[in-house]
């Protein structure tokens, strides 16, 4: 196809039947545009990628990708430049296809890619301020976006419901290979590394910042985490706080305090109890939904949360 017809299949480029205006999508410029295009459009979007794996108290970086005049910045070429140097150091083991070539990538640098896709596909770049951060560390990666989650964290966890916010741009990166449709990015993250042993990856939201950040650490799983979750399944909800207390800060433990089991709660209603702010008190209701002890339910504008 010419280039116009290709970008019309992926939903790059379209004409209003109304109005009978045809030109690139905002999708299309983000993706594909030149660099100067999309920061006349979009000033308020950053893009940073920064390898940290070797850091020192005299070198912040090892690496970083970012606007310096030498590379056309889009998205799509910051997906393709940055990709491989955030899975060069993970392991390959020697195995080949039909015998003859070796097969280099594994679960472990698909589960990368699916949290870089995610963060491209879910990031809000209609905000006044706003970066697409990826940080490299020797042991784990981070994925930060700008906008707030639009599903509640336990229907992310438990995948099968997709609801991204530039579905285009899904659409674009699902044609070359990259990401799904079917919400099951998240899930094939969480199965990935629970195989390797590896500590839970979170999903942060920080309604302050407006922003949420995917955190892939790559550390095992210590056995005091191991008893600790087959201790918290074993026993009885009514003794949770004795059981966490000490895991918890004292502001979780209120929480956990005032709310009775079984009952929706909104923020508000939290916040005013505990004579908290808002965002705040969002922020903790979520990081206890992350820990299992709370889920939520409901959209993100009429969240609501139970004690398990």
């Amino acid at each position: 196809m010419d280039d116009k017809s290709f970008l019309e299949k992926l939903g790059g480029y379209r004409k209003d039947r109304k109005t009978g205006v045809e030109g690139l999508t905002l999708a299309g410029l983000l993706m594909f545009g030149t660099g100067q295009a999309i920061r006349e459009r979009f000033d308020n979007v950053f893009m940073d990628y920064r390898n940290e794996s070797q850091v020192t108290a005299d070198i912040r970086w090892n690496d970083r990708i970012t606007y310096d005049g030498t590379w056309e910045n889009n998205l799509f070429n910051f997906f393709t430049k940055v990709t491989p140097k955030l899975t060069e150091d993970l392991k390959k083991p020697f195995k080949l296809e039909g015998g003859v070539q070796r097969i280099d990538d594994t679960p472990v640098h698909k589960a990368v890619r699916e949290g870089f896709v995610n963060m491209i596909i879910h990031a809000d770049y209609l905000m006044d301020a706003g970066v697409l951060k990826v940080i490299k560390k020797s042991d784990a990666f981070e994925f930060t976006n700008p906008g707030i989650l639009k599903l509640p964290l336990e229907e992310i966890h438990r995948g099968g419901n997709s609801k991204s916010r530039n579905p285009h741009m899904q659409t674009m990166l699902r044609l070359v290979g990259f990401g799904d449709n079917a919400g099951s990015g998240f899930p094939t993250i969480l199965d990935v590394w629970k195989s390797e042993g590896w500590i839970k990856p979170e999903l942060i939201e920080d309604t302050n910042l407006d922003q949420v950040t995917l955190v892939m650490k790559m550390e095992k799983e210590s056995d005091d985490n191991s008893a600790e979750k087959s201790a918290k399944s074993a026993e009885n909800s009514a003794d949770l706080k004795n059981r966490e207390g000490m895991a918890l800060s004292e502001r979780r433990q209120q929480i956990l305090a005032i709310m009775e089991a079984g009952i929706e709660y909104s923020t508000e209603q939290v916040a005013e109890k505990i004579g908290l702010k808002g965002p705040r008190t969002r922020q903790l209701l979520n990081e206890l939904v992350n820990k299992e002890l709370l889920v939520c339910i409901g959209t993100t504008k009429r969240r609501r949360y139970i004690k398990v």
